[in-house]
């Protein structure tokens, strides 16, 4: 029997059989089979009556699917840069790992596993030497990093083993590895499943609250872990660990996460997660929290180039790693709900978002937030952040392949169209077929069955997006003109898999102007499209050649900073509310070296003696008049300047005339924000001042930059209106988000 990958939503009964699952998805494909008018603003998608097609058990094998051209030039250039010395072991051992153990190894371990499987490559030297390796620096309970309290209440050390668990869940089924099935098992057993009750209590702020040491970058990045949970339940699954999944749930529906401020990443994980529980479970109120999830997401957190902002209300950067999650759920959304507005928008990110961001060398990375809520019209090559997006990514670009064909029964489901050669499954056998496209360029594509033991005839169902020209539709069967059925923005046909048989589809794609994603925000906003392309211009005002930014950036892309977004009027940038924790640096007294005055301060020289530090090696210093409660420093460095090496610098505080150093810092976003944590408790340390300085002096500083701090106490108490009124949160059309046991 084949064993297929578990990841996002995507599970057979094979892999399901080793968790007792029976898998049921009653998956449907139904959506209204319209074209979209050039004026009409992009909207989310909105249940559009009872679905017309049931039962689509899952995306192919790997095994199954053997890709070609852009997709298979793709994966082959991020897998071979995962095996590139970053990401072997005696470095990577060593990213990122006292802030967030396990997130960087185990990304790594699930971008290869996948990779490999989708390229048919056998599993690389540096992965078998990474899976040698990781049990060397696990605790004595069998996780990553220093032993946690009792309570588990750490977030960036639950957050950083998101990672490592999906990693080993996804390389458990594809090697059988029982050694790796037992470290998922002890992981989940002495982490997660101690955690329930602290995860109930997630940024309580009764008096009963849970003491949680918190991230300080990234809030709410605990519940990416739903992804890695649910991936391991299908391999380790047991009661205690089923209610901890569902209180993580839980406690999740009732977070107000733009309020927040909360990490899009971590949402995007968080729905993918529930949506996977759904599909083991089929609790309604899953599936429809997922979908709210997202529609929140698509309204808030979207760019212009379907990329994300980093944060709700903060568009300071764009992330891969939060582009392949949307590109991930939106495909299983469809899949779920058979809704093609989704399945529309994974077309979209997929060759706007994620296939231009990915680097030169492979890799992926961070990039700007075009939109009304920046003012910024253009965009441009990503830079790459190797800790965590080029290995998710290198997920999506298997995913893709993967996504190329679903089966439902006798029926054979295409919802994209690529390059490549595949076998079909069916009870009396299989058949092997060869595809050849011209899109995302072209509507076109030619199917030819090579082999079949397959004599009948099957259903082919070909997705037709909304993009394509009404009327314009052709499917022909070895020359002749096929009647193709149409419903729910697929054309269905019967035809017979014996060899020889060539299929072939044709459509029309619109171009010309479409509404912005932010429409709504920005009236009269609006960006150049050709079919599913996204256009850019030279100019602001939109004059050709328009071309499609999937062929200016990326890998063998012509370069440019296009533009892409064209507001009605000049932009200015949306005024956003958030609500943070105050800034301790405000009230400090601060030494900057960029800006050194003609006399320091008493109290800074105070400071910089009893650190004994040389004030020829300090970049910034700060300190207060009385000790502050300091949980978190937060560096910003310049995006046009140098920076040095995080083990270049030390960042050390004083405490009651005690000296101590911080560990090395969490290193987030685009690679320019550290992440400092002072103190071994949820409440940080009682703190002084700090000094932030060279290791070595001489030959480095005169070529640093001074980076923005931020420093964060702890978090005052600031529960939603709805939250503190009892209330659960609403969704964005007014109505409460689904509880448990409702009616959807």
């Amino acid at each position: 029997m084949k064993q297929s990958p578990i990841g996002h939503g995507t599970f057979t009964v094979a892999a399901l059989a080793l968790a007792a699952f029976v898998l049921s998805s009653n998956a449907t494909v139904s959506a209204a089979d319209q074209p979209m008018p050039k004026s009409k603003p992009e909207e989310s998608p909105e249940k559009t009556g009872e679905p017309a097609f049931r039962n689509i058990e899952g995306a192919a094998a790997f095994e199954d699917v053997m890709p070609d051209g852009l997709l298979k030039a793709r994966a082959e250039l991020a897998f071979r840069h995962l095996q590139e010395p970053y990401f072997q072991w005696n470095n990577l051992s060593r990213v990122n790992f006292e802030p967030f153990p396990g997130d960087a190894i185990g990304r790594t371990i699930n971008g290869l596993t996948l990779l490999s499987q989708a390229l048919h490559q056998p599993e690389p030297a540096s992965l078998k030497e990474i899976m040698r390796r990781v049990p060397t620096v696990t605790n004595a309970d069998g996780y990553l990093g220093p032993k946690l309290p009792e309570s588990r209440a750490n977030e960036d050390t639950m957050a950083g083993h998101n990672g490592y668990t999906y990693g080993l869940a996804e390389y458990a089924l594809w090697t059988k590895d029982p050694a790796a099935k037992e470290s998922l098992r002890r992981m989940v057993a002495n982490l997660f499943v101690p955690a329930r009750a602290a995860i109930a209590g997630y940024r309580e702020t009764s008096e009963a609250k849970v003491d949680w040491h918190l991230s300080g970058g990234d809030v709410g990045q605990f519940f990416t872990t739903l992804d890695g949970m649910t991936r391991a339940y299908a391999l380790v699954p047991s009661p205690e660990f089923k209610a901890t999944i569902e209180t993580a749930i839980e406690r999740y529906r009732k977070l107000d996460l733009v309020g927040l401020s909360a990490q899009t990443h971590a949402m995007l994980s968080a729905a993918t997660g529930i949506l996977r529980w759904y599909e083991f479970h089929h609790r309604p109120e899953d599936l429809a929290f997922a979908e709210a999830l997202y529609k929140q997401y698509r309204t808030l957190a979207m760019t212009e180039t379907y990329e994300n902002y980093n944060w709700f209300n903060r568009p300071e950067w764009t992330e891969a790693c939060a582009v392949s999650d949307s590109f991930i759920l939106t495909v299983n959304l469809w899949r779920l709900t058979g809704r093609a507005n989704y399945l529309d928008d994974a077309h979209l990110i997929l060759f706007n978002g994620l296939l231009p961001g990915q680097l030169h060398n492979g890799g992926f990375g961070t990039g700007p937030c075009v939109g009304h809520a920046t003012g910024v019209c253009r965009t441009k090559g990503h830079n790459e952040a190797p800790f965590c997006c080029s290995m998710r990514g290198g997920e999506a670009l298997a995913r893709a392949i993967q996504y190329s064909y679903f089966q439902a029964k006798d029926t054979v489901v295409l919802p994209f169209y690529s390059n490549d050669t595949a076998t079909l499954r069916f009870a009396e056998g299989a058949c092997k077929l060869r595809q050849e496209t011209g899109y995302p360029h072209k509507g076109r594509a030619r199917l030819e069955v090579i082999e079949s033991q397959v004599n009948k005839e099957k259903t082919w169902r070909f997705f037709i997006p909304s993009w394509a020209v009404r009327d314009s539709l052709e499917i022909r069967v070895n020359g002749k003109k096929a009647e193709a059925r149409l419903a729910d923005s697929f054309a269905e046909i019967l035809a017979p898999l014996v060899a020889g048989t060539i299929i072939e589809v044709t459509f029309q794609q619109e171009r010309g102007p479409r509404a912005a994603v932010q429409s709504s925000q920005a009236p009269g906003s609006y960006r150049h499209f050709d079919g599913p392309l996204l256009l850019g211009s030279s100019t602001e005002k939109a004059e050709e050649p328009l071309v499609p930014i999937l062929d200016l950036l990326g890998p063998g892309g012509s370069g440019g900073e296009p533009y892409v977004y064209f507001p009605n009027g000049k932009t200015q940038p949306a005024t956003n509310i958030t609500h943070k924790t105050p800034n301790l640096a405000d009230t400090a007294q601060v030494f900057r070296r960029d800006a050194t005055p003609a006399r320091l301060s008493d109290d800074v020289v105070k400071l910089l003696g009893t650190l004994k530090q040389d004030p020829t090696s300090v970049i910034c210093a700060y300190v207060w008049s009385s000790p502050q409660q300091v949980r978190q420093v937060v560096l910003q460095w310049p995006e046009s300047a140098a920076m040095p090496q995080p083990e270049a610098v030390v960042l050390r505080w004083l405490d009651a005339g005690k000296v101590h150093a911080a560990a090395q810092p969490g290193i987030i976003g685009n690679g320019r924000q550290w992440v400092y944590t002072l103190g071994k408790t949820p409440e940080g340390a009682a703190v002084d001042g700090f000094v932030l300085a060279a290791k070595r002096a001489e030959g480095m500083l005169e070529a640093l930059a001074v980076p923005g701090v931020e420093v964060l106490g702890n978090i005052p108490a600031m529960p939603s209106k709805r939250e503190s009124d009892g209330n659960k949160p609403d969704a964005l059309n007014g109505q409460a988000l689904p509880q448990p046991g409702s009616k959807q």
